[in-house]
């Protein structure tokens, strides 16, 4: 009890919500308007894709930076409580913050796998070009065109 009495007065302090306010009560869920929101556009261009990586990469900036901050606050409950289930949520945590992070580096993975990619990519198509190359005189380009006409019939 003491415990969940200090969780809801730290919630109320961030919140800056008072027990008399009269737009709190306890079981009430309030949606918020969220028309409004901001969803990128989605193009093939390479400067979308840029965009679409660092979009990515805030988002798992500030999930962590999130992840964090929320870390202590259990921390300092979990210690308060000294209740096993606390700590086992603080571990669970732990591990999605583990999870976030990895996911980060897999992102910058992927990005550099896709732009190596493309470049050996480039190489193939310039090699495949220079290797369509005959060497030779007319009159053998003339023999060999005559020779794979008699091979098909």
């Amino acid at each position: 009890m003491k415990v969940e009495k200090l969780v809801e007065q730290r919630i109320e302090k961030h919140l800056d919500l008072g027990e008399n306010d009269s737009h709190y009560t306890k079981n009430e869920i309030k949606v918020l308007n969220t028309e409004g929101s901001i969803v990128p556009a989605v193009n093939g261009s390479a400067d979308n894709k840029d965009n679409d990586f660092q979009y990515a990469r805030e988002n798992l900036y500030d999930i962590i930076e999130k992840g964090r901050d929320a870390m202590e606050e259990l921390l300092e409950i979990a210690k308060a409580e000294e209740s096993p289930r606390a700590f086992e949520v603080f571990g669970q945590l732990l591990k999605n913050m583990t999870d976030a992070q990895e996911k980060l580096m897999e992102l910058h993975r992927k990005k550099n796998q896709i732009e190596n990619d493309k470049e050996r990519q480039d190489i193939g198509r310039a090699q495949n070009v220079t290797n369509a190359l005959f060497v030779g005189s007319t009159a053998e380009l003339l023999k060999l065109v005559k020779q794979e006409n008699r091979k098909d019939e």
